[in-house]
């Protein structure tokens, strides 16, 4: 994957990675594997969200995981026991060549390089198995989650030791591109909201990708700074909730049969 040294800085808050990420929702799942499948991997799996909402769905028959981040792995096994969990990359996967129904990555795209990922992906799944990829954000559309964001940011801005330039949400990520491997991509959105206190909320905002980059010393005066605001912006202390409105963006693909597996992917195939 780029960047593996911020994509692996994930592992050092496993912990809270895994009790405040938000769970997949299940209009999602149902449109990105219309038809279940007898084996599905969760690929870059974390400490398992999506794969805990494949098996309780009932429509999969067996999960098998990859995630290269050893710390994510040991959370993994305690969240899904009895679900495989290999290490891996979208670049590189241990498993056998058309061994998929189907493949699903969430909130990960942008640590892939997908001029190798997307044939390693073709080749693990079989002809029309599907290939999946969703974004689970906030979202941004709602003013008072906006003015929030633009609070964390700035506060993240501040302690992070570069002059306080506001690192903006990420828009540079490029969607995967079917290239000779895939019929062309559709899209979805479902839009769901989560009940979290301010806790859980801070909790939430800490695992994004900027928060982590910070020192451990920045992320808790982040921490603080943003209860704060929860608490004098929108009255949020204790043990009160608040519905967080969310976003979920996902693709879908169909490996074709007439793909050459293993013909080396170029520029042009991703166009």
């Amino acid at each position: 994957m780029t960047d593996t040294t911020r994509a692996l800085s994930f592992g050092e808050i496993a912990d809270s990675y895994n009790r405040y990420r938000p769970g997949v929702p299940a209009a999602a799942m149902e449109w990105l594997l219309p038809d279940g499948g007898d084996t599905v991997v969760d690929l870059a799996a974390g400490t398992g969200a999506l794969t805990r909402t494949l098996v309780g769905s009932g429509r999969v028959e067996r999960v098998v995981a990859v995630e290269p981040d050893e710390r994510m792995r040991e959370l993994f096994t305690r969240n899904c026991p009895g679900v495989q969990v290999l290490p891996g990359t979208a670049e590189s996967m241990p498993l056998p060549e058309g061994s998929a129904d189907g493949l699903l990555i969430a909130m990960a795209w942008h640590w892939v390089d997908p001029e190798r990922a997307v044939p390693e992906i073709a080749r693990v799944l079989r002809p029309g198995g599907t290939f999946g990829v969703l974004w689970n954000h906030r979202d941004l559309s709602v003013p008072w989650v906006a003015d929030l964001d633009r609070f964390t940011r700035t506060a993240r801005a501040r302690e992070s030791g570069r002059g306080g330039v506001v690192q903006a949400a990420r828009s540079d990520v490029v969607d995967p591109q079917a290239g000779f491997s895939f019929s062309p991509f559709q899209e979805h959105h479902t839009t769901w909201s989560m009940t979290v206190t301010a806790e859980e909320l801070v909790g939430h905002l800490g695992t994004d990708a900027s928060a982590i980059a910070l020192a451990s010393e920045a992320r808790r005066t982040v921490d603080g700074q943003v209860a704060a605001y929860l608490r004098d912006e929108l009255g949020l202390t204790g043990d009160r909730t608040i519905e967080l409105p969310m976003d979920c963006r996902c693709l879908r693909a169909t490996r074709r049969a007439s793909s050459v597996i293993g013909r080396p992917v170029t520029r042009a195939d991703l166009r």
